[in-house]
């Protein structure tokens, strides 16, 4: 009777356990990550001279490479997401539904302790691939964060003849950009970028290449904690003690 009633109690507790677990959207694209969900990326290489020769003098000065140099790390914090938000569209010339994420951030450091972010941004992607413009060359050129599930959407957009999107095993871009092909003036050579994202469309690995394979930026995500993991190992651990407490008292009366 004792062990029938410590049985029953977790069944009850894995069963509340699984109740709390979130449901997957079944939408056909969607933003993978959630409001309080942490990364930080460490920047294992930047050769500085060289990028500002191919790049141009204010190739450091937003987004991404903001402040970059080899040995420092980027944070973010995710405060918002909204999936059905207006943004301008150069192709449509309209307002269209657009995913937007809003986030605290850290500009590329060396110090150990955070402190207050730097400032909080925005970023969005539309919902339809068909809003952005043709023949697309992301900002950069490979994005931080998309929406997921990433190879579907990224097929979807016309980008640059240089894109390839490897979705079978790691979620990839591979980008292949000739001299000039920007504006007709960058970069002064050619150049490749292989971008690797995760599940929750957010960027794992970048590599920025010239020629012979020389690396002049390579950026590695070294923390994603998330808010779900977070709730899920404080409940883990009730569970845990509440079945040992209740597998103690059946044994001591």
């Amino acid at each position: 009777m004792k062990v029938k009633n410590i049985l029953i109690s977790y069944i009850l507790l894995f069963t509340i356990f699984i109740g709390l677990i979130p449901e997957v959207n079944a939408s056909t694209y969607e933003i993978g990550i959630d409001d309080g969900d942490e990364f930080t990326w460490k920047c294992n290489v930047c050769n500085k001279e060289e990028l500002e020769n191919i790049l141009g003098k204010d190739w450091d000065e937003e987004g991404l490479f903001e402040d970059l140099e080899a040995g420092a790390r980027m944070k973010w914090i995710i405060r918002d997401t909204d999936d059905d938000e207006d943004v301008y569209s150069s192709e449509s010339k309209e307002n269209e539904s657009a995913f937007i994420i809003e986030y605290a951030k850290w500009i590329w450091t060396f110090n150990e302790k955070w402190g207050d972010e730097d400032r909080v941004e925005e970023l969005s992607h539309f919902k339809d691939p068909d809003d952005y413009s043709e023949d697309l060359i992301f900002f950069q050129f490979a994005p931080i964060w998309l929406p997921i599930p990433l190879g579907d959407y990224l097929k979807k957009i016309d980008l640059y003849e240089g894109y390839t999107i490897d979705a079978r095993v790691l979620p990839s871009i591979t980008c292949e950009i000739e001299k000039e092909d920007i504006d007709n003036e960058f970069p002064e050579e050619n150049i490749k970028v292989v971008a690797i994202y995760n599940d929750e469309g957010i960027l794992t690995s970048y590599k920025l290449y010239i020629k012979d394979h020389h690396v002049l930026i390579d950026i590695s995500l070294e923390t994603f904690i998330t808010s779900n993991f977070l709730v899920l190992s404080i409940i883990s651990a009730v569970i845990y003690f509440g079945i040992l407490y209740l597998i103690y008292k059946g044994l001591k009366s």
